[in-house]
């Protein structure tokens, strides 16, 4: 494991101590940039029609059904045998690190090799699926904003920061049910709208605390 350079955020910190430590780490300051850019391109091209912003509709709406197979489908994924192998998605080992470790800062983050294959895989299906080259930068200038949103709600669901709005409240309180109640339920981190079509954003008081909330089920061997 990596030796972080901060591992928490203490104390009762102010949104822009919380925003200069999570500057401190690679993937939101990559995000930032990628986000500014591709922002950037789509402005410099131009062409905006009802076609960007139906785009951009269709992404918000799908974006908590998204954090929700990816949670339960790729981050727990267990460990399986396929004849004389095991099968480990490097995305789940590192998810479970963070599980085991919440506080840890360095593991909240999206790990780069994953950000990197999720990249080239929304890259080719955008590139693939719209029909312009201004609908292709709306949406890879909209997924940029959104891994980023995702990357700072997240984080500061992990750190002492006070929530100071009933959104981040709501998220803050139900990410925290997921780390230390039971981790099958509340997926969600920007939305819960797919935890509750889904079936996993049942009343905390009759939902059972999970033994395995720490370790998602795998050895940590």
């Amino acid at each position: 494991m990596p030796t972080p350079r901060i591992s928490r955020l203490t104390g009762d910190p102010s949104i822009l101590q919380a925003l200069l430590v999570f500057l401190r780490f690679t993937s939101p300051r990559l995000l930032v940039l990628f986000t500014a850019l591709a922002l950037g391109i789509r402005v410099a091209l131009g062409g905006f029609t009802p076609w960007d912003l139906l785009l951009v509709g269709g992404m918000l709406l799908t974006q908590p059904f998204f954090e929700w197979a990816m949670h339960v489908f790729v981050l727990h994924f267990k460990p399986r045998k396929v004849g004389p192998w095991t099968v480990d998605l490097h995305a789940a080992r590192m998810h479970r690190i963070h599980h085991r470790e919440p506080w840890r800062l360095d593991w909240v983050f999206i790990p780069l090799r994953t950000g990197a294959r999720a990249l080239a895989i929304m890259t080719a299906l955008w590139y693939l699926a719209l029909p312009t080259v201004e609908l292709f930068a709306t949406a890879m200038a909209w997924t940029f904003v959104s891994a980023l949103a995702y990357e700072w709600i997240h984080y500061l669901t992990h750190t002492n920061f006070r929530p100071r709005t009933a959104f981040f409240r709501e998220r803050w309180r139900l990410h925290r049910l997921h780390h230390f109640k039971n981790e099958r339920h509340w997926l969600g981190v920007t939305s819960h709208l797919g935890d509750r079509v889904l079936g996993t954003y049942p009343d905390p008081n009759r939902v059972e605390s999970s033994p395995t909330c720490r370790s998602l089920g795998v050895d940590a061997g």
